[in-house]
């Protein structure tokens, strides 16, 4: 007799504290900057010193945007792959760890926000339009990063190969980016920093170990291949010009210079950022040669008994 599967209460619960621990795991990086905000350019108050601002669990400014949007987004990515390992064990539920990702998203988004809407004047209206334009546009941001990350649980979590094949490769240059945060907070490898491996060659080979495991048939799954490449020579040249467009204290706030500066920048990036493309391709077209020829193999090695 087969072993009967787990109630659903016996299911929910270990699925939610999977979803809280990726979500929580993936925010590891944050400890690096102390558990404090940044040093804000709108802060309401005269701050000179990073230790002397407020205790945050997000590390919240437009200097690292895009370091807590791929923290944000790597904490579902990682919850859907342990639910897709573990689904033939116990059956998860990935409804309760996407509810688990929320909580841990909501809980460090909210402590966090009401201490930057403190800082900036937001709470006692004394705020000027600056600096609610500021905090609009990081709240808006986080918004985007929780709504990827469940997006990213829901697809890698799939028990079929091609949804959960097109939520790696769209995330892998956030977790090609997370590696690289992760180095910089851990004091005794931070100098690996250096390599190119993190920031411009891994995304190359998540993508192309991914096309080799996907494979082409049927031929619906090129779409995974076509996204793939795309993602990952796009989105590096988009996180760039973001981070230029945000990063640079000379626009000083003004929305149409910063526009400016990021689109005249992203085509810059997308001319010398395509080597991580051919790499995933050549590691994806040899890997599902290699399958087809091992199968073929394993086939005449075995033949069907007449």
């Amino acid at each position: 007799m087969e072993p009967e599967a787990p109630s659903t209460r016996a299911r929910f619960w270990p699925s939610l504290l999977i979803g809280v621990a990726s979500a929580a795991v993936m925010l590891v990086p944050a400890f690096s900057y102390g558990l404090r905000l940044p040093l804000q350019n709108l802060w309401s108050g005269e701050v000179s010193e990073p230790d002397d601002m407020p205790f945050a669990l997000l590390p919240l400014s437009q200097y690292f945007a895009i370091n807590v949007f791929v923290m944000l987004v790597m904490g579902g990515v990682i919850a859907g792959l342990a639910m897709r390992v573990m689904r033939r064990r116990w059956m998860p539920r990935a409804g309760a760890a996407a509810l688990g990702v929320l909580l841990v998203h909501g809980v460090v988004s909210v402590q966090a926000f009401v201490v930057l809407a403190g800082g900036l004047g937001i709470g006692d209206g004394s705020a000027d339009a600056r600096q609610v334009l500021y905090f609009g546009g990081m709240l808006g941001g986080v918004v985007i990063g929780i709504l990827f990350a469940q997006l990213g649980l829901w697809l890698t979590s799939r028990a079929s190969v091609m949804p959960a094949a097109l939520g790696i490769v769209l995330a892998a240059v956030p977790a090609a980016n997370w590696v690289s945060l992760a180095v910089v907070a851990t004091p005794a490898i931070g100098g690996w920093t250096s390599l190119p491996l993190f920031s411009w060659w891994l995304p190359g080979v998540i993508v192309g170990v991914t096309f080799a495991w996907c494979g082409v048939r049927p031929l619906v799954r090129l779409i995974v291949w076509v996204v793939g490449l795309l993602a990952v020579w796009v989105v590096p040249a988009l996180f760039t010009a973001i981070m230029y467009a945000l990063g640079s204290r000379v626009f000083d706030g003004d929305l149409c210079m910063m526009a400016e500066a990021g689109i005249q920048v992203f085509p810059q990036v997308l001319a010398v950022s395509w080597q991580p493309a051919l790499v995933a391709l050549v590691i994806g077209v040899i890997g599902v040669v290699v399958r087809m020829l091992v199968g073929r193999n394993h086939s005449r090695s075995n033949p069907r008994s007449v």
